[in-house]
């Protein structure tokens, strides 16, 4: 399995795949309510109207060779807090109900959430899923940033028969602009998940 597709040298990974087992969570997302796609302009097509309280937590025990030379710096899941592998949209932290990270001076990004749509293979059966990788900047302390929270407009534990310990490939993918840009009505990445009817 690939861990990343680099188009070029120069340009950044398309894709990046993380293998990774489902483990339990603390319920801090189960708190906070996300907007769905009619309250977000920038948000991406496929993102639901109304998102699933709450996330599956999913423990990365293979990270991609290139990672650090794909998003910068950082410990593991927190080099993405950099915005280099770019997310498809972000969402304010002011507009995430219940969120307790908010900016403050010096930390203007402190709290915003970044959000990667994701294809999901369960490896011991080879069933396939769409979802969001949903990271808040600064979200996590360092024993979880080892961990992939994955969301969606359903419970993904029950719609897909996953429980503790389910080994997953998770392939995320790029954005196409920046971090904070203008309303981007699909990525390339999703456009090939949605032509593979995912």
């Amino acid at each position: 399995m690939s861990n990343s597709n680099v188009l070029t040298a120069d340009a950044p990974a398309l894709s990046l795949t993380f293998r990774c087992v489902v483990q339990p969570g603390e319920g801090r997302f189960s708190r906070m309510v996300f907007p769905g796609r009619d309250e977000l302009p920038q948000a991406t097509a496929d993102w639901p109207r109304r998102l699933q309280p709450g996330s599956m937590n999913c423990r990365v025990v293979q990270f991609p060779e290139n990672f650090e030379e794909v998003a910068g710096p950082g410990d593991r899941i927190a080099k993405l807090d950099n915005a280099v592998f770019a997310p498809a949209f972000t969402i304010p932290a002011n507009q995430i109900e219940n969120n307790g990270l908010q900016p403050y001076p010096g930390r203007p990004r402190h709290g915003l959430a970044q959000v990667w749509p994701c294809a999901v293979t369960v490896e011991d059966t080879g069933e396939q899923f769409s979802a969001f990788h949903v990271r808040r900047v600064d979200g996590t302390y360092p024993p979880f940033h080892g961990v992939i929270e994955l969301m969606a407009e359903r419970k993904l534990r029950d719609a897909h028969g996953l429980q503790d310990g389910t080994k997953l490939a998770i392939t995320m993918y790029t954005g196409e602009g920046p971090a904070a840009g203008p309303k981007q009505p699909e990525s390339k990445g999703r456009a090939f998940l949605r032509a593979i009817g995912l």
